[in-house]
């Protein structure tokens, strides 16, 4: 049944109060009995719907009192009605807030014998009126879509864009598995930091210097670009990507952008926001023909936000929920079939008490430094991902790539609250036979540049096997 034909049998009822539909809100319009003059009183669907939800939670009380009498449903009305808006209004106007009540329970349900001070309440009859009530309620996403900035019939613009987030270990291909997805004509990429600011992600006005005289003009940043750029190209899927958002404060840097990150099915902002800076709003439209005259502005359906985040990370700000809840998040697991070729030159100690320098393969190097931490629960996060070195640092120089990155990274980021055990020797053999403690970075890289074995002998054992194994094999 229509709402408008609803009221309408409503209104056959024998009352002394009216009841009208409101459009707008959308709200029921009911009078008071009249008797001193009527009066109009308006209350919004979804309140009566609260207030139906609220009866039915307490209905064993309420079926106490289906016999209208003031003192008692105002009592009830004050004590049992969760909105404040409505316990006022109650509270002056019990018998026409009864009447309206009885009313919806009455004609929803089909009811019979209706009589205005007696009201038929059942949990079948509530929820029968609360689902026809939701069933009325306007569909929010088609009225903010017609908020949106109004585009001509012959923009066709794509249904693609995104909130995304890539996360996983570092060296996972969170960068690679984006550029794989973006097409680099349509992309623009940022990296954030700790210092990233607002201004900084959007633009601001900057000085600049025009016949001598100093000016000001807005200078745009890769937001702004990005907007613009898939304003302008509506059959493209255009992508803002950007590189470790966990390392600046991303809330604080989007602003008020953050309202935007919501989406309607047409992946289109879901919120539009109003522009108050009239600089940015004037360089947006000067370079989108107007697209943005009515001074509101939303991610276009085609622009995906795409994102790095590495929590192992020791710069990392905290993503708040809010935040999170406004994109998808994708972990890119540890893959070790997709390692790059090469190996690490790594001087290792065999049973016997032999040091020789094995070409130790860099996937067998990964999977015997990750199986090593996982036993001492490390978290995953900190492990080594496949592409933790690529194919150029192994190719052209796996000995700097061992110092220089992952001797480092080990040492100074995962073990450095006193589990270097875990993977590293703590005492080493100086060339007079004598036993060294390892203790600091600088004593690790002489005693490797020594062609000494600086790792747990567990571990250097593994590797010879591995490594043998596999020469055997070839």
């Amino acid at each position: 049944m229509r709402i408008d034909d609803f009221i309408k049998e409503c209104n056959t009822l024998a009352s002394e109060t009216s009841l009208e539909y409101l459009e707008v809100s959308p709200s029921f319009k009911f009078s008071n009995t009249g008797r001193r003059g009527k009066k109009y009183f308006a209350i919004s669907l979804k309140h009566v719907i609260e207030a139906l939800e609220d009866i039915n939670s307490n209905l064993a009380t309420f079926s106490n009192y289906l016999h209208y009498v003031e003192a008692d449903w105002r009592y009830l009305f004050s004590n049992y009605i969760s909105d404040e808006v409505t316990i006022a209004l109650a509270g002056v106007q019990t018998f026409p807030m009864f009447s309206l009540l009885n009313k919806i329970v009455t004609i929803s349900n089909n009811l019979d014998n209706y009589s205005e001070k007696d009201i038929q309440l059942s949990k079948d009859y509530l929820d029968t009126s609360i689902m026809y009530l939701n069933s009325q309620m306007p569909n929010d996403d088609v009225y903010l879509e017609l908020l949106q900035p109004q585009r001509s019939s012959n923009d066709r613009r794509l249904q693609t864009g995104r909130n995304k987030i890539y996360f996983g270990a570092p060296g996972t291909g969170k960068s690679y598995a984006i550029e794989q997805k973006t097409e680099t004509d349509f992309t623009i990429r940022t990296v954030f930091h700790p210092d990233t600011q607002y201004s900084d992600f959007i633009g601001c006005l900057k000085p600049v210097m025009v016949d001598r005289t100093i000016h000001y003009e807005f200078r745009p940043s890769c937001l702004t670009d990005a907007i613009i750029l898939a304003v302008n190209n509506p059959s493209k899927e255009c992508s803002l990507v950007i590189e470790e958002i966990n390392r600046a404060a991303a809330a604080a840097a989007f602003g008020e952008i953050f309202q935007l990150l919501d989406r309607l099915p047409t992946r289109q902002s879901k919120y539009p926001v109003n522009i108050s800076d009239p600089d940015w709003l004037a360089y947006l439209n000067s370079k989108t023909d107007n697209y943005f005259a009515s001074g509101k502005l939303v991610i276009p359906s085609n622009l995906s936000i795409l994102a790095t985040m590495n929590s192992s990370d020791q710069a990392v700000m905290p993503l708040d929920t809010a935040f999170k809840r406004r994109w998808e998040f994708e972990y890119l697991p540890i893959e070790y079939s997709n390692a790059p070729k090469g190996t690490l030159p790594l001087p290792l100690e065999d049973d016997d008490g032999e040091v020789e320098v094995y070409d130790v393969l860099w996937v067998d190097f990964a999977k015997a430094v990750n199986k090593a931490l996982a036993l001492d629960h490390i978290p995953e996060d900190k492990l080594l991902g496949h592409r933790f070195l690529d194919d150029n640092e192994l190719n052209e120089n796996g000995e700097a790539a061992l110092k220089g990155k992952i001797f480092t990274y080990l040492w100074d980021d995962v073990l450095r609250h006193g589990q270097r055990s875990v993977i590293f020797a703590e005492y080493v053999s100086n060339s007079g036979g004598e036993e060294v403690e390892l203790t600091t970075y600088g004593q690790l890289i002489q005693n490797y540049d020594a062609s000494r074995n600086v790792l747990k002998d567990s571990l250097a054992s593994e590797l010879i096997q591995m490594t043998v194994a596999r020469d055997e094999t070839h």
